[in-house]
Order: C-alpha cells, then structure tokens, then sequence
C-alpha cells in the first residue's frame, strides 16, 4: 500500500514525512521524516536490505521544525552572550566541528542520532551536521556523508526556514495530526495555536533583522 507523503522544498531545504502506521515506530516518534539542506542529509538513512535508498528516520516532524526554527531564534537573537552559547561551543568542539570562539551558536538534536549546529558568522550561517544513523550505511552513495558543514547566507537561511515552517503550519499540521491519532491514537493539535503565535512572532523579528541587513548592505 502506498505510504501518504508531504513534501515540503526551499530553496535549500526538502523536507519530508511519510504519514501512517510504521512497524518499529513509536508515539512520540511516529514517522519517517527525511531533511536535507542543500543534499546534504541532516535527517535520513540508507540500508541495501531495505531497497538502497535514502529513507525517513522516525521522528516526530515537529521536533525537526522546531530545531531549525529554534536555531534561527538563536542566532538572531540581539545580544546573545557567550554564557548562552559555551555548551553549544564546546559540545560541537568536542565533535570535532571548527568553530568560532565568539559566534553565536546553537545545538538541536533532529532525530536519533541526528545532530546540528547553527553557527552566525557574519551574515552567513554554517550548519555542522552530524548523523549517526548515515555513519554506519552500506549505501555507496551515502558512505562519508555522515558529517560535515555547510555555509549559507542567513537572509536565505531565514527564508528557507520560515517559508517550511510557514507551509507546514498552514497546509499539513491539522493532517499530520490526523493521522497521528488514527495511527496511535495521540495528537498534538492543542499545540496548533502555540506554534502559529511563535511562527508569527518569528515572522515579524525577521523582517525587522531584514530591514537591519539591507541597511548595513548599502553602507
């Protein structure tokens, strides 16, 4: 039987959920979700027994999105002091990630073994990635593409990442649910409100971060 997907694509970012009932899943981790940023696999796995191609890593598609959208906050944020960043510092020093001693920095965990870094230099963001999961593959394709970092800009990083979260909320939320309850009989819409009030709040400390770059463009 055909699995129900959602895909959602940015500029860098795809993003993708299958929807049902998953042997091997769980409640709070109920579906495949597969992230990319730029080809880059920030959530997924492959396995030759299960066909050799790239798939979903159960999660909860909500924990993704609020990763890169609590990244975005992090980074943003005016006036982040070091305190707020030294365990994101020295945890992605301990992975072996090249990182700034005074950037703004923050740390999400994706899904199991998926984990990121989102570091403000300037007006670029690197994103230190490293998947667990993709470590470990007997998918040539994949072999050595467990880690790694990828730099953008943050006005197109903020983009990406509202513009998903945006359509996610809008489009797929109520659905998502849906089938969560059908599924395993649990649900996260009393959330509903609570994720469109910060998606909104977050819009509007956007455009305002926005007008600050275009102003500092043309000096």
């Amino acid at each position: 039987m055909p699995v129900e997907r959602i895909v959602i694509k940015g500029e860098h970012i795809y993003f993708e959920v299958g929807l049902g009932w998953f042997e091997g899943a769980e409640v709070y981790w109920p579906f495949p979700v597969i992230l990319l940023f730029d080809n880059h696999v920030l959530v997924g796995e492959c396995w030759t027994p299960a066909g050799g191609k790239l798939q979903g890593t159960y999660t909860d598609p909500l924990i993704v999105l609020d990763g890169l959208i609590f990244g975005l906050e992090e980074i943003i944020t005016p006036g982040v002091s070091e305190h707020c960043c030294s365990r994101s510092r020295e945890l992605a020093k301990d992975m072996g990630f090249n990182v700034a001693e005074n950037s703004p920095i923050s740390y999400a965990s994706l899904a199991i073994q998926s984990e990121v870094f989102f570091e403000r230099i300037g007006d670029s963001v690197k994103i230190h990635y490293y998947n667990g999961l993709l470590e470990g593959t007997d998918c040539p394709e994949y072999k050595g593409r467990h880690k790694g970092t990828i730099e953008v800009l943050l006005i197109e990083f903020g983009e990406d990442v509202l513009r998903v979260f945006g359509e996610y909320l809008e489009r797929h939320y109520k659905r998502v649910e849906e089938v969560r309850q059908e599924a395993y009989g649990y649900n996260r819409m009393d959330e509903y409100k609570l994720y469109l009030k910060q998606y909104l709040e977050d819009l509007e400390d956007w455009k305002t971060l926005k007008e600050k770059l275009k102003v500092s463009e043309n000096k």
